[in-house]
């Protein structure tokens, strides 16, 4: 049946702002904190500070994906909403873990969880992508050269976060230092493709980057 494409758009953007304004409530000194060495218990944030900005980053960018899913997508059925509530299921559901990661991050648990978390967020992005464009619903000149680029980009988060997993054998903090790579890899992923496709003179959808042909 028909959906109205702006109405789970705006839902979508109203989940992903809650969610990466929930993130900053973790970071408060605890109570009495001012009574002794406040540099020390400022210091003591580090840990959670380090997961408010890893979470931002995951949540914003995750947004920017959808936001540039969305453009090409010119109509929703209710199968796609359905999808893609279960995409905001876990992008709301990132504060938790991000607060756990926070105070225990050098525990396997909560990096599980947190890599989990984020990793289903992901695929399930991916998955809307994917069947947007399996039931027609992209717009029209849309290339697969596009779709095929922009369905890997839409893995890559996922793979980062589920692959860095077995370095628990190391120490927790070895996995999230590995989620840390993510981001330049993110950004050479976006170089190589942006110059493979200026040489073809193909349109480029990337997740947080505008299409080359669309920017204009």
């Amino acid at each position: 049946m028909p959906f109205s494409l702006e109405r789970l758009v705006f839902f979508s953007d109203a989940v992903f702002a809650i969610a990466i304004t929930l993130l900053a409530i973790e970071i408060r000194l605890p109570e009495g904190a001012g009574d002794g060495d406040l540099n020390a218990a400022i210091a003591d944030l580090a840990p959670v500070v380090f997961s408010y900005f890893l979470s931002f980053s995951v949540i914003g960018l995750s947004w920017l994906a959808h936001w540039r899913r969305y453009d090409l997508i010119e109509r929703a059925d209710e199968r796609l909403a359905m999808i893609n509530l279960a995409q905001l299921a876990f992008i709301a559901l990132i504060p938790f873990p991000t607060a756990l990661l926070g105070q225990y991050g050098d525990k396997a648990g909560p990096v599980i969880l947190y890599a989990v978390i984020v990793a289903c967020a992901g695929l399930l992005g991916t998955l809307t992508w994917i069947y947007a464009d399996r039931n027609g619903m992209l717009r029209p000149g849309t290339t697969r050269e596009t779709v095929r680029l922009a369905t890997i980009r839409g893995l890559l988060l996922p793979l980062v976060f589920l692959a860095s997993l077995p370095l628990l054998v190391v120490h927790p903090y070895t996995v999230e230092a590995a989620w840390v790579l993510f981001f330049p890899l993110q950004a050479l992923v976006i170089r190589r493709q942006r110059r493979a496709h200026h040489r073809k003179g193909d349109a480029l959808v990337v997740d947080g980057d505008a299409p080359a042909e669309e920017e204009a």
